[in-house]
């Protein structure tokens, strides 16, 4: 029988504390030529959804996009590494800013043409995150989310730009 954490709204040690998922935030980006346009970024967002802080976490990604390479982009989030989350705590990541630059086939490309090389590109993201109950030394993995997504000019004559986000089932 799973070993139990003490006190009010007692949790299974092995219990899922962290959700992931990958949401459209409304936004908007400077062009090059100075102009502001709408874009809709994506965030990928863990959240403790225990009564329990969790602690140790360490979150994993890889990207790619298609007809291209996938690669591991995890180590952008070493600079924006979270050792805890509280109860109900969130923590939110942005793909645009945080993924696309750490994968150097796309970030090559994003850097030559700004936001418009990455439009109509279709890109895989994967994501799963480790991380410990406070108070326990047992490990946990979420289970791996997958997702499809790209971006598109919804809006010719402003230039906004919109995300479609697919989820593919988890592993």
């Amino acid at each position: 029988m799973p070993d139990r954490q003490r006190g009010s709204g007692a949790s299974m040690v092995g219990e899922q504390c962290l959700a992931i998922s990958l949401e459209s935030a409304a936004s908007h980006i400077l062009t090059s030529d100075g102009k502001e346009i709408s874009f809709t970024k994506a965030m990928l967002t863990l959240r403790n959804i225990c009564d329990t802080e969790v602690v140790n976490v360490l979150p994993f990604t890889s990207i790619g996009q298609e007809g291209g390479t996938v690669q591991d982009v995890s180590h952008a989030f070493s600079h924006k590494a979270v050792a805890t989350i509280p109860p109900g705590g969130t923590v939110r990541w942005d793909v645009f800013d945080q993924l696309l630059p750490a994968h150097p086939g796309i970030a090559s490309k994003v850097h030559m043409f700004g936001y418009r090389a990455a439009l109509n590109w279709i890109f895989d993201l994967t994501a799963y995150a480790e991380y410990r109950h406070a108070g326990s030394s047992v490990p946990v993995q979420t289970p791996v989310s997958r997702w499809t997504f790209r971006w598109r000019v919804t809006n010719v004559i402003t230039g906004e730009v919109g995300i479609a986000i697919d989820t593919l089932s988890a592993k």
